[in-house]
């Protein structure tokens, strides 16, 4: 089939995938599963079903210009997207409305754009090639980083591709203001690289009402996740719009016009390249994967010499290193209660140093102990994406984090095969083989035994016999240290720190209150 882009890809160059991959999110009264292609469509349903009537009337007073719409529905928009958050963040152990630290908050006329990246069913991704943010006395903070932004810490090694000013040995630097911060941190000078990219809605999605609503939810409630966890190889948002909700609304420019408005956005760190990059056009051509007997191919008709088997089990401890921390990712939402729901190669990249990072948080979903049922469920929307998504999520029963599980198993299958999981099979075909009667792809392509027994656990029918993803970090733990050559230290394995320069220890004066306010205008 035919290349698709994946949905709402935050940071990555657009990647050529089946588009039983796609990532697709569904409101509640659009396209039915048999009405969709597929096996990899992103399913969501959202419940919009109060404020349809709302949204319906102000995008009756659309102006004529198709992609633009009425204040009326910006503004409804901007309720039902705050409304999304306060739900979100009423009993939550993770959401909280005390002041943002280390976030950023700027206008989108403070941001230069440039290379476009990506792009999902949702939102538009570009670099961002100049970032030129203003004091509160109106000058601009680009420039160099003084002594007085910055705060030695002596226990932490300085990032290796850090633009840094004044720094004292192996330091890390703490920058008071993070506007100032990014600011003067946007490029890599002696890369001219960008370190930094926008994420926001495509201006198309506000001539449908219904999905700009939706849509615009999702971003705002992504936004304050990220903003509220921290994880080495979860990506991490640097800025908001300094308005909040109030971006949604466009701003008189002066000239009796109307400034143009890309609406709410993220500033994420930038990704170079994702995991289907990775796998498909990188360790799909390098690395060595069968064993004798193992395969069809030529490797596998004649068996593999002692060097070939040495060169197998080194390309695989590089990806299970991958894998294992994926795995601690979702290890880490998992302990807060927290289920990804869309899990695939092209939801994680890798940073500039190497390190794989998961993104494209819309879908995550924190689930609570009042909500749980006799049967350690939870009802919750059929959301992800067909090919990775679990038996219980596809046929619309209720589940639970073990959901997660069985995606990572799809995903560690494709790790290991470096071959695409379900190829070429239909959504009907995964409903009726896969969801209903248990098919799987062939085992036998992993060759390595404990890894063919911890997918083949992880991807059971019975969702209570799939394993925890405590325990499928723990079992990758092993199999990495085992398989990589040379000792691998604790701290080598360890999860517990980020790999930044820069981090802001400046409160923002701005709460999460204030920006999620639509305010009276």
């Amino acid at each position: 089939m035919s290349p698709s882009p994946s949905s709402s890809s935050p940071v990555v160059v657009t990647e050529p995938i089946n588009t039983t991959s796609e990532t697709y999110h569904k409101s509640a009264g659009y396209l039915s599963p048999e009405e969709v292609d597929e096996a990899s469509t992103t399913h969501h349903k959202s419940s919009l079903v109060d404020e349809e009537a709302e949204l319906k009337q102000s995008s009756n007073e659309s102006s004529k210009n198709e992609h633009d719409i009425s204040l009326s529905l910006h503004r409804k928009v901007a309720e039902i997207a705050a409304k999304a958050y306060r739900r979100a963040s009423a009993q939550s152990n993770v959401l909280s409305r005390t002041k943002l630290k280390d976030i950023a908050l700027v206008r989108m006329d403070e941001l230069q754009l440039g290379t476009f990246l990506g792009k999902g069913s949702f939102s538009n991704v570009h670099e961002i090639t100049k970032i030129t943010c203003k004091d509160e006395d109106g000058e601009d903070n680009e420039g160099e980083t003084t002594a007085n932004d910055m705060i030695p810490e002596d226990d932490v090694v300085q990032e290796q591709h850090a633009l840094t000013s004044p720094v004292v040995g192996k330091q890390r630097v703490t920058v008071r203001n993070p506007r100032r911060l990014l600011a003067n941190s946007y490029e890599r000078k002696e890369s001219s690289t960008y370190r930094y990219a926008i994420k926001f809605l495509k201006d198309e999605l506000r001539s449908n009402p219904k999905m700009y609503a939706v849509g615009t939810s999702d971003l705002v409630v992504e936004g304050m996740f990220l903003a509220s966890l921290t994880h080495p190889n979860i990506i991490k948002v640097r800025g908001l719009p300094e308005g909040g909700m109030q971006s949604l609304v466009a701003s008189d420019d002066g000239e009796g016009g109307k400034q143009c408005s890309k609406g709410y956005f993220l500033i994420l760190d930038r990704l170079f390249d994702t995991l289907s990059d990775k796998i498909y056009n990188e360790w799909q051509d390098e690395h060595v994967v069968w064993e004798k007997g193992g395969s069809t191919g030529c490797l596998g008709l004649f068996g593999l010499s002692k060097k070939e088997v040495e060169e197998r089990n080194k390309n695989l401890a590089v990806r299970l290193r991958v894998a294992f921390d994926i795995s601690a990712a979702l290890k880490f939402l998992h302990s807060k209660w927290i289920i990804y729901r869309d899990l695939k190669p092209e939801n994680l990249g890798f940073d500039v140093r190497g390190d794989v990072k998961l993104f494209d948080l819309g879908l995550v979903k924190e689930l609570h102990p009042h909500d749980e049922d006799r049967y350690g469920n939870y009802k919750l929307s059929m959301a992800g994406t067909p090919r990775y998504m679990s038996p219980e999520c596809g046929s619309y029963h209720p589940y639970n984090l073990k959901a997660d599980v069985y995606s990572f198993s799809m995903l560690l299958w494709e790790i290991a095969s470096l071959e695409k999981p379900l190829k070429n099979f239909t959504y009907s075909q995964l409903q009726n083989e896969v969801f209903g009667s248990g098919y799987r792809p062939p085992i036998k392509k992993v060759w390595h035994k404990g890894l063919r027994s911890l997918i083949d656990s992880g991807w059971h029918q019975n969702p209570k016999k799939r394993p925890t993803m405590d325990e499928m970090y723990d079992e990758l733990k092993g199999m990495y240290t085992m398989l990589q050559p040379g000792s691998v230290t604790e701290e080598e394995v360890s999860h517990n720190r980020r790999r930044s320069t820069f981090v802001s220890s400046r409160i923002s004066k701005m709460s999460m209150r204030h920006l999620l306010d639509i305010g009276d205008n």
